[in-house]
């Protein structure tokens, strides 16, 4: 007993490791039975994360045109889960190596006592802490069962998102169809009693654009531009010239 008191330094900090993990373990239990509790009212809840989980799933399912899988989607946000800015994942591993710690520490007293010549009367106090503090470790461990809490908050948000929301988002997406059906419809039908609804006529590629504002019965002659069109119409015209200029001759040739 001389020995364990004498190494104070080591046996207050196997018991702060100690209770630092059962600590956290306690923490993840409160945490997940608050997320619990708040799961049985998903719909009226004001939970942060419970309230993000809604969101998450109500853009994937209009993104995605449904969500195939919703136990995954569950899966990935409980994995997610934050206490603060560490994760419950986090936290649990962290529980499990402040334990592991603790044993150390313990272990660490009791090479000293050996090394020092201590009977093994001053050396079993150490062996017994360490013992003790598993026990206690694992006992909570037990009674918070984190594994069980999160399995029971998994089949929560599951049967929520399954059974009540992704029929909710269904519902509401057919409603938003018929009514934007019936909206275009409406304005259809008062388009044609305004005697503003008119079949537009297509017109083929490279048509003219005078021809869709000219009526139906009158068309343009098409503007050609081509060098043998110019050269025939400058032919006709010089043609036409001479002519003029002989009948000129011969009138006057009629009239002297």
């Amino acid at each position: 007993m001389a020995s364990f008191l004498e190494n104070k330094e080591l046996v207050a900090m196997t018991i702060i490791l100690l209770l630092a993990s059962i600590l956290c373990r306690f923490t993840l239990g409160i945490f997940l039975n608050s997320l619990i509790r708040e799961a049985e009212n998903m719909s009226t809840t004001q939970n942060r994360l419970l309230k993000k989980c809604k969101v998450k799933f109500r853009n994937c399912y209009k993104l995605n045109d449904g969500v195939p899988n919703i136990s995954i989607f569950v899966d990935k946000f409980l994995s997610r889960l934050q206490i603060g800015r560490f994760s419950v994942d986090g936290v649990s591993h962290l529980a499990g190596q402040l334990m592991l710690l603790s044993i150390v520490t313990a272990g660490l007293g009791a090479c000293k006592g050996i090394i020092d010549g201590k009977p093994i009367g001053e050396i079993l106090p150490f062996y017994l802490m360490s013992f003790l503090g598993l026990y206690l470790y694992f006992s909570i461990s037990g009674l918070v069962d984190l594994d069980g809490k999160r399995e029971l908050l998994k089949v929560s948000l599951t049967d929520f998102l399954e059974n009540h929301m992704a029929a909710r988002l269904a519902v509401l997406e057919e409603s938003e169809e018929a009514a934007g059906m019936a909206k275009a419809n409406e304005g259809r039908k008062r388009r044609v009693a305004n005697g503003e609804w008119e079949e537009e006529e297509l017109l083929p590629d490279g048509a003219d654009i005078r021809k869709a504002a000219d009526g139906p019965g009158e068309a343009s002659e098409p503007e050609k531009t081509d060098a043998g069109f110019v050269e025939e119409r400058t032919e006709e015209q010089v043609f036409t010239r001479k002519q003029e200029m002989e009948l000129e001759e011969l009138l006057r040739e009629f009239f002297a």
